[in-house]
């Protein structure tokens, strides 16, 4: 899954959750917590593997269930204990969220559970190398490029609209909420120290 299918799906999740918890549409702060949340095991692990080579692959220890889990608990624990309760909540399930979001295109290419789980097992399970050593810039040029040809094909136009329509589907979804965080991102990124 890309960036903005791991934020949306992500967000679809938050937004649901948030109104069956709280009663009201998710809140600026707790979102951009989301937003970051739903991103990280691809920031941690995608340079350590495509940069660093620490990986084989870009399935590490932030995508495992087995390491990220117990911290991603901790972490949104801690949160709840110093009364930022929401925001634990869209940490743990922004990141969470990632990992199912990860579990689905093995799953609907037809691989297979024991492929899409094992992308979560690691140190258990290390998924064997790429064929081709790229750096970061390219990997990231390569798999785009992809998705783009992908989604470009005639036998792939159904999959296309699904999955565009599918974006635009939680991008009304959270303008309809408020479109909960811009405020907050353009307020922190235009505030000046006079």
């Amino acid at each position: 899954m890309f960036p903005w299918g791991h934020l949306a799906f992500g967000y679809l999740w938050y937004s649901l959750v948030t109104r069956i918890l709280w009663k009201e549409p998710p809140l600026g702060r707790p979102t951009l917590v989301l937003a970051f949340s739903t991103q990280l095991p691809d920031l941690v692990d995608k340079p350590l593997a495509w940069t660093f080579h620490l990986y084989p692959t870009g399935y590490g220890a932030a995508h495992s269930v087995l390491v990220a889990g117990p911290v991603v608990l901790a972490l949104a624990a801690l949160a709840v204990r110093r009364g930022h309760a929401k925001g634990g909540a869209a940490f743990a399930l922004g990141y969470f969220s990632h990992f199912v979001g990860d579990l689905l295109p093995p799953l609907v290419l037809g691989l297979g559970l024991d492929t899409a789980v094992s992308r979560l097992l690691w140190p258990v399970v290390t998924l064997p190398g790429y064929r081709s050593q790229y750096g970061f810039v390219q990997r990231v040029l390569l798999y785009v490029g992809r998705f783009v040809h992908e989604l470009a094909q005639p036998e792939h136009l159904a999959l296309a609209g699904l999955y565009l329509g599918g974006l635009l589907c939680v991008v009304g979804l959270w303008l309809a909420d408020g479109a909960p965080g811009v405020r907050e991102l353009v307020r922190s990124l235009t505030k000046r120290d006079v």
